[in-house]
């Protein structure tokens, strides 16, 4: 009997105790986070309905294990990753606009190139790492954004 009223207080000690803890965070918006593949993030948001409305993808740069100064994905590890989240049937059929072609938007040092869908908008934004008119044109791709186009964000 003894032994059962002190692991039941135990528990309790254990749970009151970390209690503080946890609030000492609330204060702060909690973030959804998917390791989708080793060091890189999948950050989903949701509809008022509760249906993803948007996919962030990105490396991760801080774990116990690791800090990284860089930052850059792979074209092929974004093409990879978004065929699993969002596969050609989900996306459906490139959309016409600009005749089915990327849109590449270059502000300062940073580029986004849109790939658009009919159901989903696809943008993958690079850091311009050199490139002038006379040497070619340089990036590194930091992140890729999927957005919903029937699904309204919160």
């Amino acid at each position: 009997m003894l032994k059962v009223i002190g692991l039941a207080s135990t528990i309790v000690l254990l749970v009151t105790s970390a209690s503080p803890q946890r609030s000492r965070f609330s204060a702060y918006k909690a973030v959804e986070a998917y390791e989708v593949r080793p060091g890189i993030l999948m950050m989903p948001t949701y509809s008022t309905n509760g249906q993803v409305c948007e996919i962030g993808i990105q490396k991760r740069n801080y774990s116990p294990d690791v800090v990284r100064v860089d930052s850059d994905l792979s074209r092929m590890e974004i093409d990879e990753i978004l065929e699993n989240l969002v596969p050609d049937n989900e996306r459906g059929p490139k959309s016409q606009i600009f005749s089915g072609r990327e849109v590449i938007t270059r502000t300062g040092p940073g580029m986004t190139t849109n790939i658009d869908f009919e159901n989903v908008s696809i943008q993958v934004v690079s850091k311009v790492v050199s490139g002038s008119t006379k040497r070619p044109l340089i990036t590194e791709d930091v992140a890729a954004i999927i957005q919903w186009k029937n699904r309204k964000c919160e």
